[in-house]
């Protein structure tokens, strides 16, 4: 089972590192542009690639930034339970977030299919394949949808969920984290 465990973190640190990969590639590629720029130059192209890599820093890291306690969550209702209840709770918001999720990783694979099957190019200054940036919504959509059955599975064996081992102890520690 730690196999396992370990095998899963090291796919959500993946997409974690991969989106953050993303977001270097948007700060390289401004910053050539504004540099080139003054020389009279530019990089072709860069706003296509600019694109691309805000979509694969929005998806490929939600599974590390869930399973790291990061996503904004309401608890208006859960927060207030305890015992049975709020993992009766957090067993229905676990399982419906997934399947959402699992749908929309499936939607996701399909219009990727799609744009390979009907030879779908960018509409920008390069010519790419649609289908290789949107590797990365389906990559990132589907980690998300494994992190979400992964907690929901570990709430489903009695255990606690990854985001609330995140959470503060006390209303003083989650005052002193909002500073």
């Amino acid at each position: 089972m730690r196999g396992l465990r370990r095998g899963l973190d090291a796919l959500y640190l993946a997409g974690g590192i991969a989106g953050a990969v993303a977001i270097v590639t948007i700060g390289v590629l401004v910053l050539g542009q504004v540099t080139l720029r003054q020389l009279g130059m530019i990089i072709p192209g860069s706003d296509d690639l600019t694109a691309f890599s805000v979509a694969a820093s929005a998806m490929l890291p939600l599974a590390y930034a869930f399973r790291s306690g990061a996503h904004i969550r309401v608890d208006l209702i859960i927060g207030r339970t305890r015992g049975a209840t709020r993992r009766g709770m957090e067993i229905v918001a676990l399982g419906l977030a997934a399947a959402m999720a699992a749908l929309f990783a499936f939607a996701s694979f399909d219009t990727m299919s799609d744009s390979w099957e009907f030879e779908e190019v960018a509409q920008g200054l390069l010519a790419v394949p649609i289908w290789i940036p949107q590797i990365a919504m389906v990559v990132g959509s589907a980690l998300f949808a494994l992190a979400l059955v992964d907690d929901l599975v570990v709430v489903l064996a009695g255990g606690t969920p990854s985001y609330r081992r995140h959470e503060p102890a006390s209303a003083v520690e989650k005052a002193m984290q909002e500073l």
